[in-house]
């Protein structure tokens, strides 16, 4: 159940990256599916399989292999640094949040207060400037740059699939669009 509420919040952080602020403005992108099914899918409630979550990808333009995974390229050509350095952040801050104190603690070391912390967890466009990214690696002691590097260290999901479907997925989404489109025949070829 923790792999689907973890691709669960990347379905929703795809979607809103997309301009999608409700799930309908998504479904309008894939009108066969009901309500429930994206529904569920972003409360973690069922886990999509790997073409619902190609049919995501496409509708909301994210690497399929970062939306299953966690790891890779965000957009299927370029990095979204905002949507790695947020993806850091509230793993960090989740981690923290169990132990007593470690959430106001990080903030006070960042020099803000908890709740402003936290809008940053729950806003995924709330800005991460290079500034209090850095701040954020000094203050949880890590090399510079840290935060602005995808951790697959931290993805259940991508833990739980072979490393030979890891390493597809991979290059599939490095590749533009017609490039992917070859790369599905032979599968499909292959496949047959």
């Amino acid at each position: 159940m923790e792999i689907a509420k973890t691709l669960g919040a990347r379905i929703k952080q795809a979607r809103l990256m997309a301009g999608l602020n409700t799930q309908a403005a998504l479904l309008a992108r894939i009108p066969e599916w009901k309500p429930s099914r994206l529904g569920n899918y972003e409360a973690g409630i069922s886990q999509p399989g790997p073409d619902d979550v190609m049919r995501i990808a496409r509708a909301t333009d994210v690497s399929p292999c970062w939306l299953m995974f966690g790891h890779g390229p965000i957009r299927p050509n370029a990095r979204d640094l905002q949507a790695i350095r947020h993806q850091n952040l509230v793993h960090v801050v989740e981690e923290r949040e169990g132990r007593r104190g470690a959430v106001a603690r990080l903030a006070r070391a960042l020099g803000m207060k908890r709740p402003d912390l936290l809008k940053h967890v729950e806003n995924p466009f709330l800005p991460i400037e290079d500034d209090l990214a850095r701040r954020f690696e000094k203050a949880i002691k890590v090399t510079e740059g840290w935060m602005d590097e995808q951790h697959i260290e931290h993805d259940p999901l991508c833990a739980s699939f072979p490393e030979d479907l890891r390493e597809l997925m991979m290059l599939y989404s490095s590749q533009p669009v017609e490039k992917r489109r070859k790369l599905l025949e032979v599968m499909r070829v292959l496949a047959e």
